[in-house]
């Protein structure tokens, strides 16, 4: 996917090309996630206007890398957030990255189901909420395959993909009502900035 490289180069907001490369690496063979991190980036790139500098590089290199949890050399815990946080922090990547990383979309609700809560909020700080907020809105108006998709849409597939009584499901039900405040907080920033300029 060259393509996906040079979009990294060639966005202007975007930290480095190394995150762009590095979710290559990881997540070309995992379905089409590499796809999903792609339009997260587009996404953001909608909505990074709303952090500050020293977060914005965070955001993005979050935005390719939020799912390297799911490449099979990196899983550890089956907690995806944790297990690539754990990874990035371990590789030297900066910590605000790893926070938004272990943080991103319902985690903290998800590592309480799975008993790893503790774990992350000891490992990791949780991050600048405006920063999180941006990348689970680019998240969840991200379809897996690469599309640009409502939240409503998002959210339903995730649900309808995952069985009632899976930890995905029931971590989803339970964050909705945070899901939904994170997608209106964002779109408000999104909707004000509009009107000034």
């Amino acid at each position: 996917m060259q393509g996906l490289i040079e979009f990294a180069v060639a966005t202007p907001r975007v930290a480095s090309s190394e995150a762009a490369a590095l979710a290559d690496a990881l997540l070309r063979s995992v379905g089409t996630r590499l796809a999903h991190s792609a339009c997260v980036v587009r996404q953001v790139e909608q909505v990074g206007h709303v952090v500050d500098g020293r977060w914005q590089p965070a955001l993005y290199e979050a935005a390719w890398l939020h799912d390297i949890g799911y490449d099979r050399r990196i899983a550890f815990t089956g907690f995806h957030p944790l297990d690539g946080a754990r990874w990035l922090q371990a590789s030297g990547w900066r910590p605000e990255t790893c926070r938004l990383v272990a943080w991103h979309t319902a985690a903290s609700t998800e590592g309480a189901l799975r008993g790893l809560g503790g774990a992350l909020a000891a490992e990791f700080a949780p991050p600048l909420p405006l920063a999180a907020a941006a990348l689970t809105w680019a998240d969840l108006t991200s379809s897996p395959t690469g599309a640009k998709w409502t939240a409503d849409r998002r959210v339903a597939d995730i649900l309808r993909r995952h069985p009632a009584d899976s930890v995905v499901h029931r971590s989803v039900v339970e964050a909705l009502p945070d899901l939904w405040a994170t997608i209106e907080q964002v779109e408000l920033h999104v909707a004000q900035r509009a009107e000034t300029a």
